[in-house]
């Protein structure tokens, strides 16, 4: 007996949704499994035509007085391990995720890192910044604007604002988005 088109249709369609909520609940998951740390990031335009209002995230952070840069950049696509303190701090490279942990770094994640020189007010130092695969956070129009105005103002001294990329690293080292905090303020990814 063979089903008529429409029924086809309506089983194929249905068998897709099951499939799209199935990837929504595996992620919500790993996302709460994760360890939860909070990465510095700058201030990057938060509007594009096609995908609507977000936050680029571009997670920098200062090197401390003394600590080198990495050897070489990576892109995230290259395969490369990160480490990094409890609290978020980056301190090594390398190929692999056993190389990455020990000393202060308690924290491995899969990225790439490229080192620079940049001003901190009235001082220049190096400062990395790492891409993990997590470089966009959207909301709606009000909520994007309010945050792009957050992290373009810059305090007398010449400091930017707080603001933190919240990312969960579940055991298979990838980072998941799970929201922004600037200024004090949190805001949460979330599905619904």
């Amino acid at each position: 007996m063979r089903l008529a088109l429409s029924w086809r249709i309506l089983i194929v369609a249905a068998g897709l949704i099951v499939v799209l909520v199935g990837l929504v609940i595996s992620e919500s998951r790993a996302r709460a499994r994760g360890r939860e740390v909070a990465l510095p990031m700058e201030a990057v335009d938060p509007r594009d035509l096609l995908t609507g209002h977000y936050v680029a995230l571009r997670l920098t952070q200062r090197l401390p007085a003394g600590q080198p840069c990495p050897d070489a950049p990576s892109a995230y696509a290259a395969g490369k391990w990160l480490g990094l303190t409890g609290q978020g701090r980056f301190v090594r490279a390398a190929d692999t995720r056993a190389a990455v942990l020990g000393g202060e770094a308690a924290l491995a994640v899969r990225g790439g890192v490229y080192c620079s020189r940049m001003a901190f007010g009235d001082r220049e130092g190096n400062a990395v910044t790492l891409d993990m695969g997590v470089d966009r956070f959207h909301a709606d129009q009000d909520e994007a604007e309010r945050i792009e105005r957050a992290l373009r103002a810059r305090r007398t001294d010449g400091s930017a604002p707080s603001a933190f990329a919240v990312v969960s690293v579940g055991a298979d080292g990838r980072a998941r988005l799970k929201g922004v905090i600037v200024d004090g303020r949190r805001t949460d990814l979330t599905w619904f």
